[in-house]
């Protein structure tokens, strides 16, 4: 009897299990296979903001749209307009912009709060509104002293006593079962 280890694997039984394996990996390889689709594109916001002039800032999403709602309360100035945009996060405005409009919408950049003379952040804006408008001011009115009345010649330029009648006149309530028109007509 043969002991188990002393079993001898013929040469033409290792090169038939080589090319066995060589022909499974080659299958492997030249196989077909299914391709996962591309995923289909969409208008992502980073696109859509950058379509209209700002940067990939996703505290911007909606910013393009939310103005065009309010944009009629804008104040306009040679087709331009500024304004700041609320932080989120900060809860304050922190973003400043500048709007111009075009044939097709609106246009932004990024400026430097504002600071020029004459001009102020609207004060009666929402307190939950996202965006302020920047608006001229509005100047002071001043009152002008009314002239001292001088009185005509012939007449007192001291106190007049002014005599006031408080005696309201007797007067029936009206008839409730006429109607207000034949009330008037009533005598």
């Amino acid at each position: 009897m043969n002991a188990p280890g002393n079993q001898r694997v013929s040469p033409a039984r290792v090169i038939q299990i080589l090319v066995l394996l060589l022909v499974v990996w080659l299958g492997f390889q030249f196989w077909p296979q299914k391709k996962p689709a591309p995923p289909p594109v969409m208008a992502v916001p980073e696109m859509k903001l950058q379509a209209v002039g700002l940067a990939n800032n996703p505290d911007w999403d909606g910013l393009p749209e939310f103005f065009a709602l309010v944009a009629n309360r804008a104040e306009w100035k040679d087709g331009k307009t500024r304004f700041a945009y609320w932080h989120p996060v900060m809860k304050t405005y922190a973003y400043y912009f500048e709007a111009t409009r075009n044939g097709t919408g609106f246009r932004f950049k990024e400026i430097a709060e504002p600071h020029d003379p004459g001009y102020d952040w609207e004060e009666n804006s929402a307190e939950d509104s996202r965006i302020r408008f920047y608006h001229a001011e509005q100047p002071l009115v001043t009152i002008q002293p009314r002239p001292a009345i001088v009185p005509a010649e012939g007449f007192p330029a001291g106190p007049v006593k002014i005599e006031i009648d408080t005696k309201i006149p007797n007067i029936p309530p009206p008839d409730r079962k006429l109607s207000p028109e034949e009330q008037r007509k009533k005598p």
